[in-house]
């Protein structure tokens, strides 16, 4: 997997199960309970799902799956750096991560869901060329998702 990254930082390829993933994956979904309300639906992810853990200084501070969908389009999943990580583009390069790995395997577009109160991960995708699209499923009736969609 390649991406700029800050000095410090590596990225690892791991499965699903890994403990370190599943502790970054539980605090997300518990800021964004904490944000939105309990009642948020969490999505099941897909069996092919691949998972790339951002470290730094060997500490697991981030990050992101990619999912595929249909021939050609892919997934960002569960991307997330902890608060006390954040501010230094890390975040930055688990995107340039996640898209390099999905070129590599011959995805041409990548879509997303986020949250209308994640100001910084909406401008992160507006400025990285992901524009909204309409929701899709299962997003279609969920009030506080934006989705948004980048051709690579």
């Amino acid at each position: 997997m390649t991406a700029e990254l800050i000095e410090g930082t590596e990225l690892r390829a791991v499965a699903g199960t890994d403990p370190a993933l599943l502790a970054l994956t539980t605090a997300q979904q518990a800021e964004l309970a904490a944000m939105y309300g309990e009642d948020q639906p969490l999505v099941a992810l897909h069996p092919d799902i691949s998972f790339t853990l951002l470290l730094l200084d060997g500490a697991p501070v981030g990050c992101v799956g990619l999912q595929p969908v249909s021939p050609g389009l892919g997934e960002i999943k569960r991307m997330y750096v902890d608060p006390s990580a954040r501010g230094w583009g890390l975040s930055r390069a688990l995107l340039k991560a996640v898209e390099s790995e999905a070129r590599r395997i011959g995805l041409t577009r990548l879509r997303l869901e986020t949250g209308t109160r994640q100001h910084e991960a909406i401008a992160l995708y507006s400025n990285h060329g992901y524009r909204p699209i309409a929701p899709y499923p299962p997003f279609e009736n969920e009030q506080a998702s934006l989705c948004f969609a980048k051709d690579l």
